[in-house]
């Protein structure tokens, strides 16, 4: 199981599993407080953006915040641990997973399919006019 798992941002972990990916908090992001106050974590169903901050662990030193390796849409989120967040200090790689995303593969999503779509035109109003005038 430990090859499976990827640390990222130096304290959280993530594994990937037929196109979905689970996030938490590894072992060395645990040693730097010692209470979890609450977790704050994004809807399910959210799209979200690698490397941009996903949510908010408030610990006993500060808030902790979550991050994504991936683009993506979230699947699921863990109710347990917002419920019960020390289950993420007791047991952070199975019990304590924060938040499972659908990954989006390279070139699957939308955008990429518009920026081949259209390339001349900077701005809607372009697309719209050309519309138009075919029309």
């Amino acid at each position: 199981m430990a090859d499976e798992i990827r640390n990222f941002m130096g304290y959280l972990w993530y594994k990937e599993e037929d196109g979905v990916v689970t996030i938490g908090i590894n072992e060395e992001g645990l040693e730097d407080f010692d209470e979890i106050a609450s977790v704050e974590l994004p809807p399910e169903g959210e799209k979200i953006e690698a490397d941009v901050v996903l949510g908010t662990i408030e610990t006993d030193d500060g808030p902790l915040d979550i991050y994504s390796p991936v683009d993506g849409t979230i699947l699921e989120v863990n109710g347990q641990v917002i419920e019960e967040p020390a289950l993420i200090q007791e047991d952070p790689y199975e019990e304590g997973w924060l938040i499972k995303i659908e990954a989006v593969a390279p070139g699957d999503d939308d955008e990429d399919e518009d920026d081949d779509s259209d390339d001349d035109d900077d701005d809607d109003s372009d697309d719209e006019d050309e519309e138009d005038e075919r029309g």
